[in-house]
């Protein structure tokens, strides 16, 4: 309640205008109205009464009820007469007067009257029906009108719908409505082949909607890689001797073979893009297109041998002398690489190497047990005449998955890479679900599949927390650039406000006729009224607080085109477990001790780790560092060919000019490796072997103003444009 004296005034203005106004309006539509209901009893009246009939009946009630009164006042009978015709049966005329008295006790007139009292009870009933009728009739128009004209007028933009029923009434109706459904809420016919995008934060709901996608390609009979991050969908969809499971850690994992899966240059080059990403920043390509170089070549020259295995492509990559080394590639454009004339520079080419291809050691002992040897590429050609296609499961948990990571995204770029090696044809589904794909190294075809996979029957499915983690792994512009290909998404809560922005603009805007009106008053009743208009403007469909507070299992669903937003309430349903997330295999015990040897002795080498975590940024993440008297300790290592004693520091110079030139490149000044350049023959003296400590601060303060040097690759075999 107010007690202020300006608010008492303004509401007793708008009450009086408000009053008048409704009171002005109910005068022209009650007037009206009248008139309506009076046009209606005499209608009735004549209808159910000749004209004759009414006439004689109402003369017979006009001098009932107002002659005879009068007379009788005036205490002199009337002696007026009155005129009537009657029309007789044969159609004559008889003309015959009458006074107000014979009137009365004339039979004729009186049954006549009672004739004309019978109608006009029922008259006056449809007559009041009708004026009642009219009233409501008026308001409800009028109201209409009035609301009709305040409701801001669509022009263009998006619409929320508030029901999942509502738009699949449209897509049915318009014949466009998918078998394939996100809880309820089906999608456009053939439109999962243009991708899905699932956006929101922990628990929102994601693997909710997931699950109901997967069950229903399950009973489909599609074909379906999943890349599992923590096990999440085994327990619920595995089966077990029909799915397949790659996971070295798993008990269960197929044995996967890189020569079945690699037969051509290409395919080499594609898994060596994968398993070695590319550098972070500013950083010289030459690395990592020269550790790419050295594993294709190693791979593709152990392709010949019969008894070819992960173990030995790993020793020939990883332990033997670089003398050896080149003695295998000869011939290839690696070999160059390996020249003991830039010892320094091979020896850092293959630390790289060496940090992304030791994911490859888990696959040791997978070919042991005398199953068939798998690959995807031949999954991918294979299709179940019957629909029931196995599945991949590409898992991994939380405490092995750093280790695992270039392998995962390798397999998962060999797939991509497979699918758009398949003819042609938009009736085939082949399904990629990523969730959490910000969690795998950047796969530089996601962009490219997203785009063309859909000719070849790809469908991709991916999840994520929130787009900057997306643009963190793939940069802004090709995170915006598969963003956009994914067409069908839905967004779960967003917590932060920025976040919750973004999702608001990708929601999408409304473009309408908003109505504005404004009232005006005086203290003469000339200068009262009220102006109507109506402003086009945009406004976002949701606003960011909207996205920010919805609950676990609520989102918004975009389809692709002019269809409804649909904000619902995700539907939870328990799944049955039907196998293990994952059961556990002992590594350690197929480990090749030379191979793990050498591997201790890198990660002894402190400056070697911090090349690659340094200049790639998470690439040495599955490397576990030292204490600084162990790597002392376990700095020495055996080779197949004799090395002289100037190699570790020779080793430990090229990795100080790499961490050198990471740490200038995360502080800010961009420094590049130095050109690979012939080297002097070692020296075998003591201070070359060991280097006093101020030798080695003396050298690292040479480093660091080293000038900006380019690597001319064609010199190495490595410009393949």
């Amino acid at each position: 309640m107010s007690l202020n004296a300006r608010d008492f005034t303004q509401g007793g203005q708008v009450m009086k205008y408000m009053i008048g106004m409704f009171v002005q309006i109910m005068n022209i539509a009650s007037y009206w109205v009248v008139l309506f209901s009076a046009l209606v009893f005499f209608s009735w009246m004549l209808l159910r009464l000749t004209l004759q009939e009414f006439i004689h009946g109402s003369a017979y009630w006009l001098i009932k009820w107002l002659i005879m009164p009068l007379a009788k006042l005036s205490g002199k009978p009337s002696q007026a007469g009155w005129t009537f015709h009657f029309e007789r049966p044969n159609g004559e005329v008889v003309a015959f007067k009458h006074t107000a008295l014979q009137v009365m006790n004339d039979p004729y007139f009186v049954l006549m009257g009672q004739h004309v009292k019978d109608t006009a009870f029922y008259g006056w009933g449809i007559s009041a029906f009708s004026f009642v009728a009219a009233i409501m009739a008026i308001t409800w128009f009028l109201g209409s009108k009035g609301a009709k004209q305040r409701e801001s007028e669509l022009t263009g933009g998006r619409i929320l719908a508030t029901s999942p029923a509502i738009v699949n009434r449209l897509l049915k109706k318009a014949g466009v409505m998918s078998p394939l459904s996100i809880c309820g809420l089906h999608i456009l016919k053939d439109s999962e082949m243009q991708n899905f995008g699932l956006h929101g934060t922990v628990g929102s709901g994601k693997s909710t909607a997931l699950n109901d996608l997967l069950r229903q390609l399950r009973e489909r009979g599609d074909r379906v890689i999943v890349y599992d991050k923590g096990n999440n969908f085994i327990p619920t969809f595995y089966r077990q001797d029909k799915d397949l499971i790659l996971n070295p850690f798993d008990a269960r994992c197929a044995p996967w073979d890189l020569w079945e899966e690699c037969k051509t240059i290409g395919d080499f080059e594609n898994f060596a893009t994968s398993l070695l990403p590319d550098s972070s920043g500013s950083s010289d390509p030459f690395w990592v297109l020269s550790a790419r170089s050295l594993f294709v070549a190693t791979a593709r020259r152990m392709a010949r041998e019969k008894d070819r295995s992960i173990g030995e492509l790993l020793k020939k990559l990883m332990s033997i002398s670089l003398a050896d080394l080149r003695a295998f590639l000869e011939g290839t454009d690696a070999a160059n690489l390996v020249d003991g004339s830039i010892e320094k520079t091979a020896m850092t080419i293959r630390t790289i190497l060496t940090t992304y291809v030791r994911s490859l050691r888990y696959l040791q002992g997978l070919d042991q047990d005398g199953r068939r040897p798998f690959n995807i590429r031949d999954w991918l050609h294979t299709e179940d005449a019957s629909g029931d296609n196995p599945w991949i499961f590409i898992s991994s948990d939380g405490q092995n998955h750093n280790a695992l990571k270039p392998l995962l995204s390798a397999w998962l770029y060999m797939t991509m890479s497979g699918i758009l090696g398949l003819r042609a044809d938009r009736n085939r589904r082949i399904w990629i679900f990523l969730d959490e794909l910000p969690s795998l190294h950047k796969l530089p075809i996601l962009p490219e599949f997203c785009a063309e996979g859909r000719k070849f029957g790809g469908c991709t499915v991916a999840g994520l927390q929130n787009f900057p983690q997306l643009e963190e792994t793939y940069g802004t512009n090709a995170a915006k650039s598969i963003w956009d290909l994914l067409n069908t998404r839905v967004f779960y809560r967003a917590p932060s406000g920025s976040i919750a922005d973004w999702v608001q603009k990708e929601i999408g805007e409304q473009r309408h006729k908003k109505f504005k009106d404004q009232y005006s008053y005086g203290i003469d009743i000339i200068r009262d009224g009220v102006q109507f208009s109506k402003d086009e403007v945009n406004e976002f469909l949701v606003s960011y607080s909207d996205v920010q507070s919805l609950n676990d299992l609520e989102c918004y669903i975009t389809l692709p085109g002019e269809w409804p937003v649909v904000r619902m309430k995700l539907p939870w349903k328990p799944y049955r477990e039907i196998a293990e997330g994952r059961i556990p295999r002992d590594v350690e015990d197929v480990f090749d001790p030379d191979i793990e040897a050498t591997l201790a002795g890198e990660t002894a080498d402190n400056q070697a780790s911090q090349i690659v975590g340094r200049l790639f940024g998470d690439a040495a993440a599955a490397a576990d560092a030292k204490p600084e008297d162990e790597q002392r300790s376990g700095n020495t290592r055996t080779t197949a060919g004799t090395q002289s004693g100037a190699a570790p520091t020779e080793n430990a110079t090229a990795s100080s000019s790499a961490a050198q030139a990471a740490t200038a490149e995360a502080g800010g000044r961009v420094v590049a490796l130095p050109p690979p350049a012939a080297e002097s023959a070692p020296s075998s003296s003591p201070e070359t072997t060991a280097p006093a400590p101020a030798a080695q601060q003396e050298a690292e303060q040479r480093l660091q103003v080293m000038d900006v040097v380019k690597h001319n690759s064609a010199d190495f075999g490595l410009d393949r444009n």
